[in-house]
């Protein structure tokens, strides 16, 4: 029978095995059958009727469901190997262990490719990146806490502009931990503020990048509004203007037409 936290553990799909598996191992410890898929327990003595080795094949039993039902269907086929749990266990991790050259490279681009959603969290964000470090640590090639820093930071959104370029003289830059600490002050003061502008705080980064594309529509402004200094027409620069060498007009029509855009 499926214990009552099932819930708890997101089940294993391609991309969360280093997690998976040490949540899976810290159940199966709690139901006392770890040392079934570890294998550090063998079959009892005496014939299949008796009571010990029912027991054991109870336990067996339970242990593979607990497994099973909490790959996604995707791994389903990697779990029909055997009814031994503990060949099961060590046939998933062999084919999330795989230490290939382009299971090195995947990772890696999926480490300074990730962003930060807008409704994730500093903290989780962090631990998606964590748990990309581990998987390059289970292939051999550790990552060291500075290119985790630079992942992270080019994973945040503008908002947070101001905060990493106050990092880049820090003693401690270099340690993920602390700038993890940082961003999430950073995350508090954000989402602070856009409270009491009565922004939701779910929707705080969405705000601050909609805030920014705004400013910056401002900058690249519709041409129509565009007043010529040379000739006082809307729609194009002085730099542009075909009549430019022609004489002006009154010029405090131009100053005009200037002022009154703006």
């Amino acid at each position: 029978m499926a214990s009552k936290d099932s819930k708890r553990i997101a089940k294993l799909g391609n991309d969360n095995y280093y997690a998976w598996s040490y949540r899976m191992e810290m159940r199966l410890r709690k139901l006392q059958v770890w040392s079934l898929v570890e294998g550090t327990e063998s079959r009892p003595q005496g014939s299949d009727g008796s009571k010990v080795v029912k027991a054991w094949r109870i336990r067996m039993d339970l242990a593979l469901s607990e497994i099973v039902s909490e790959v996604e269907d995707g791994q389903l086929v990697h779990t029909r190997v055997s009814r031994d749990p503990a060949e099961v266990w060590a046939r998933l991790e062999s084919i999330h262990l795989s230490q290939g050259l382009g299971s090195v490279i995947s990772t890696w681009q999926k480490l300074f490719r990730i962003t930060k959603a807008p409704n994730t969290s500093i903290q989780e964000h962090a631990g998606a990146i964590r748990e990309l470090a581990d998987r390059l640590t289970g292939l051999d090639d550790t990552p060291s806490d500075s290119l985790l820093v630079a992942a992270l930071m080019l994973s945040l959104p503008e908002s947070y502009s101001s905060l990493i370029i106050s990092l880049d003289s820090h003693a401690s830059k270099n340690n993920f931990d602390f700038i993890v600490q940082r961003c999430m002050n950073e995350e508090a003061r954000q989402v602070a503020a856009a409270t009491m502008q009565g922004v939701p705080a779910e929707k705080v980064d969405k705000a601050r990048d909609l805030e920014n594309v705004a400013f910056h529509a401002h900058i690249r402004r519709d041409r129509k509004d565009i007043t010529c200094f040379g000739c006082g027409q809307k729609g194009h620069y002085r730099n542009e203007c075909k009549a430019a060498e022609k004489p002006v007009g009154d010029a405090a029509k131009v100053a005009a037409a200037y002022t009154a855009e703006w």
